[in-house]
């Protein structure tokens, strides 16, 4: 049972992997017909239809089911079936009636509004979806497609049957859907196993009437050891669409940090490495943040990580955790309460979990899996494959290249997370879009720089893959 939006992902990834929409729409048509028919038996079927891919389904099954059965079609609002699906519209135009008929002894297919349907049903629907109801009080039988027509909301169809397409929807059960019958539309494994440009749509748009820190704020914590790694993914996070980038690092990396672009706000410890004594420092910048990213280019020292373990466990911030902080959370059994995302390669999972990942591909699905519900939090485990799992859901990135390889491009992950974990995306749903948008921007600087790309290169890419994508 899966969530309205995870649908409309799935059908995006189908048609990047080459199953298009209308493929589906067909299967599901014919799966819708197949149960009516059976349902039917020689009563005449009417079908209603709305102006989505809710009545492509609807406008595909009359037409299989007219080939057996007396079958009429109502159509909702015929202008927009026309602009939307003229050929579907085409091949049943001959079934259309202009009114709805005086029906008792039938069965009456809901094909009116599907998963897309926002808040209460709006005229005609609301009229129609009343209509249906009486109609069953009067012994019509009622099937609706994919979810009643008004799935969730006050007013919604009351169906003796719902053919679900693919698998049912969140908040299905036999009280508001009657029987639940699901049907295979041939849905590729891969579109719903990895992620696609189908995991766009979890992108917050910032609303045209948005001001300054309403789409985003973070805090990158960073830096000593390595310098460039905490401006990476402040610049990444940026780049991802953030309005404003606190970056806190040791007095030793703060004339690089501070020099790379003046678009940075760069600010510095008294100390060359962190210490406790900076918790105030932090939490001051943490405390106007909507996410903190935490660990690229930190040296793992005990004055170090009594500063980190404090800040994990004393803060409700969403939070990434990389890096040197992975290693500190492993050693010193940091207990984070808060929503938290961990980023390690396989040695720094192994650090972080203790331990080692397997050879085979998949067990060590199983393991990240398993590691993320220990942790209550997300794990994502990069590699050729990215696998990231919330404890109960996996998803698997496979965009990348070997040109990846190169130092900073896993600092750029952080940042691109911790982003979209400022914008209020879920832990899970900022790890796999993450990956998605850095692994693609990663391909396209491929086209041009081969295996000579830079992070810096994939940080210039993010907006490309925003634009391509959105």
């Amino acid at each position: 049972m899966l969530p309205s939006t995870e649908f409309k992902i799935i059908d995006r990834n189908s048609e990047y992997l080459g199953v298009p929409t209308s493929t589906l729409m067909e299967n599901a048509g014919r799966g819708v017909a197949s149960v009516v028919e059976k349902v039917a038996g020689k009563r005449p079927v009417l079908v209603l239809c709305g102006g989505g891919n809710n009545g492509g389904d609807g406008l595909v099954a009359a037409r299989y089911i007219s080939e057996r059965l007396e079958t009429r079609v109502f159509l909702a609002n015929e202008r927009e079936t026309e602009k939307r699906l003229p050929e579907r519209l085409n091949a049943v135009r001959h079934l259309l009636i202009r009114e709805l008929p005086e029906l008792k002894e039938c069965v009456i297919v809901d094909a009116l509004l599907g998963v897309g349907g926002r808040g209460e049903p709006k005229e005609p629907y609301a009229s129609l979806i009343r209509w249906i109801n009486e109609c069953r009080k009067r012994g019509a039988t009622v099937v609706s497609v994919d979810v009643p027509s008004g799935f969730q909301s006050t007013l919604s169809v009351a169906p003796d049957i719902t053919v679900s397409l693919h698998d049912a929807k969140e908040g299905m059960d036999s009280s508001n859907s009657g029987e639940i019958i699901i049907v295979d539309i041939g849905v590729p494994r891969e579109a719903v196993e990895l992620t696609g440009p189908g995991e766009m749509l979890l992108y917050p748009i910032p609303d045209s009437g948005s001001h300054k820190g309403n789409n985003g704020i973070v805090t990158v914590i960073g830096g000593g050891a390595f310098s460039g790694a905490p401006v990476f993914s402040s610049m990444a996070a940026y780049r991802t669409g953030a309005d404003l980038v606190y970056t806190i690092v040791p007095h030793s990396s703060f004339s690089t940090a501070s020099s790379f672009s003046p678009n940075l706000m760069v600010f510095s410890t008294a100390f060359d490495y962190f210490q406790k004594e900076d918790t105030a420092l932090a939490m001051k910048w943490i405390g106007r943040s909507g996410a903190i990213a935490i660990g690229p280019g930190i040296e793992v020292r005990e004055e170090s990580a009594e500063f980190v373990k404090e800040i994990l466990e004393i803060t409700r911030c969403p939070a990434v955790v990389d890096a040197g902080a992975l290693e500190i959370c492993g050693e010193f059994e940091v207990k984070r309460k808060a929503p938290t995302v961990y980023t390690p390669h396989s040695k720094e999972f192994e650090k972080l979990t203790g331990e080692r990942l397997s050879d085979n591909f998949e067990e060590r699905r199983e393991q990240v899996k398993n590691s993320a519900a220990k942790l209550s939090g997300t794990v994502l485990l990069k590699g050729a494959t990215d696998i990231i799992s919330d404890g109960r859901r996996v998803k698997l990135n496979r965009t990348g290249n070997a040109g990846m390889t190169v130092g900073g491009t896993g600092d750029v992950l952080t940042g691109i997370v911790a982003e979209l974990l400022a914008k209020g995306c879920t832990p899970f749903d900022a790890a796999r879009l993450g990956a998605f948008m850095n692994g693609s921007a990663g391909d396209i600087c491929f086209n041009s720089k081969s295996y000579g790309l830079l992070a810096t290169d994939v940080i210039e890419a993010i907006p490309s893959v925003l634009v391509r994508y959105l």
